[in-house]
């Protein structure tokens, strides 16, 4: 089933990316649409293979792999308001945070998002990375820039990674 996460993926014409290192190119926009494309790569490859009971087993600090992947849509979600307010002039709106509060987040949506089945967690985050994509890609140049963001990045491009990581650690302990 992992393998349905490869399927119909948009390639973008300036990709540039040399196994973990990106190459800067072109604009902002560019940029930050390059770094996703890689991260979602990164995740794809991450994910390739597994059985859909390897993605519902709790063995990554008590998430699952699907628990990874519903996680980072949450934050996909969140951060496409975000780009969308501060692309209108508005000030970022997710407030930072302590760490125990976003604990709390990521664990009250992982526990409600756990009994939805694979297939939708995997089409909610391309719908998702989708949105973010647009968002991206309408904002003007301007207000791309990081210092408009506070908590929530532009693009979540390090965050998949450092959850892609995550999977292909704890995939190299199993061995899988």
């Amino acid at each position: 089933m992992g393998q349905a996460c490869l399927r119909g993926r948009r390639r973008f014409a300036f990709s540039a990316s040399i196994g973990a290192t990106i190459m800067r190119i072109g604009t902002t926009r560019d940029q930050l649409l390059l770094e996703m494309e890689a991260a979602r790569d990164r995740v794809d490859e991450a994910i390739a293979g597994l059985s859909e009971e390897q993605i519902a087993r709790p063995d990554l600090d008590g998430w699952s792999v699907k628990d990874h992947l519903t996680h980072l849509t949450l934050w996909h979600e969140l951060r496409f308001f975000e780009i969308s307010r501060i692309a209108r002039g508005g000030r970022a709106g997710f407030p930072v945070t302590d760490e125990a509060g976003v604990e709390h987040i990521n664990e009250q949506f992982a526990a409600n998002r756990r009994p939805l089945p694979l297939p939708q967690v995997l089409t909610d985050l391309d719908f998702a990375r989708e949105m973010i994509r647009q968002a991206v890609a309408n904002c003007p140049e301007d207000r791309l820039d990081q210092r408009f963001f506070e908590e929530l990045g532009p693009n979540g491009a390090g965050h998949e990674t450092s959850h892609a990581d995550m999977i292909a650690a704890w995939r190299k302990r199993e061995g899988i």
